[in-house]
């Protein structure tokens, strides 16, 4: 699917977004058993960069069914390349993204959905992250880019449990984080990746983990 067929994250089908929510909710609360706090943290639209950790694919689900604005998530080009299933992901505003490279025409999406009063979800650690993987995922720095470059607030998002049949999960909203730095902060490769390990520890804190990176080389944790 050429980047030219996309549907703008401006344009996204009203009705078709109501319905996958309302499918969501059904299938969300029939299998599992969630428990929601700090909704009153959401902000009620964007710009924002909603940021989370990632166990699964009931993340998005839940997060679509507790909250009213919608969510532009953004994910890899590989999930696009079914022809069905990039129409569907389309046209529920998520923005594909090339992770092998400086995807521009990812940013400029990104950058136009924040400028235009959006809330873009992201996974920092870009795949799903099992309990005993946490501190040796490194998150990317995207979403502190974006937010320092369009003056948008981070709503950190905790997960607490992987998704399973019958299961229990807390999903814990935080307090929105506005770094307010100068544009020239983004020159400073350690300071930004400094704040998206920051950003991270926050988003794990919600929900009581203490995310300390190891140094896989085996030196001590950061």
């Amino acid at each position: 699917m050429s980047r030219e067929n996309r549907t703008s994250t401006g344009r996204v089908n009203a009705l078709f977004r109501r319905m996958a929510r309302a499918v969501a909710w059904l299938y969300i609360r029939l299998f599992y058993r969630l428990s929601f706090t700090g909704l009153e943290n959401v902000p009620a639209g964007g710009p924002a960069i909603l940021v989370a950790n990632h166990t699964g694919g009931g993340d998005i689900l839940a997060i679509h069914t507790a909250i009213k604005p919608w969510i532009h998530w953004v994910a890899k080009k590989e999930l696009f390349k079914h022809k069905l299933f990039g129409t569907v992901l389309l046209k529920l505003g998520c923005i594909p993204v090339d992770r092998k490279k400086a995807d521009l025409t990812a940013a400029r999406e990104i950058v136009s959905a924040l400028r235009n009063n959006q809330i873009v979800g992201v996974f920092p650690q870009a795949t799903r992250v099992r309990p005993d993987r946490i501190p040796y995922v490194v998150p990317h720095s995207g979403a502190i880019r974006f937010a320092i470059k369009t003056e948008s607030p981070i709503l950190p998002v905790g997960i607490s449990a992987p998704f399973r049949l019958g299961g229990s999960v807390r999903i814990v909203f935080g307090k929105p984080i506005n770094l307010r730095m100068p544009a020239d902060s983004l020159n400073d490769a350690d300071l930004i990746d400094g704040l998206a390990v920051d950003v991270m520890r926050k988003v794990y804190a919600l929900v009581g983990y203490d995310y300390q990176l190891v140094d896989q080389k085996g030196g001590a944790p950061s």
